[in-house]
């Protein structure tokens, strides 16, 4: 299974009014990069409607997503760094200031899909993106990627 990223799908130092903003960013991104369509996009906003603050992982760190039937075309992630970190009001892992959104096609490479943005996390992303410039990111992010597999 192959996961596409690439640094069309990275975005730094990003600004928003709200956490609907920034995954709409984060599935904006996606989307051109022809990952989903826009209704996946929407849907990862009623996710977050529905479900709140679930979508947030661990320290600082939210990953919105939706079902693969709701217009997943490829399995692919996106990686927002924020300027002034998000409060989606989560009890313990607010505030966030990377937002992983994630498509799959099917619910096994979401599981895959999930476990490489552990990976990410467990190699601390949150602290590595504040630390290092875009290049240095992506070639960490790339890395993870490998070892997730």
């Amino acid at each position: 299974m192959e996961i596409y990223f690439d640094s069309e799908l990275l975005s730094l130092n990003q600004h928003f009014a709200s956490p609907e903003e920034s995954i709409r960013y984060a599935g904006g991104l996606l989307y051109q990069a022809g990952a989903c369509n826009h209704d996946y996009i929407e849907e990862m906003i009623r996710v977050y409607h529905e479900f709140g603050p679930v979508i947030v992982l661990d320290t600082g760190v939210a990953m919105p997503h939706a079902r693969p039937e709701k217009g997943a075309l490829k399995t692919a992630f996106s990686v927002v760094v924020t300027g002034t970190p998000l409060v989606f009001h989560h009890e313990e892992f607010d505030p966030v200031n990377v937002i992983i959104a994630i498509t799959a096609t099917d619910p096994d490479t979401h599981i895959h899909l999930i476990q490489t943005v552990a990976c990410l996390i467990e190699n601390n992303i949150t602290e590595f993106v504040k630390e290092n410039n875009e290049e240095q990111i992506l070639h960490f992010i790339r890395a993870s990627i490998e070892r997730a597999v």
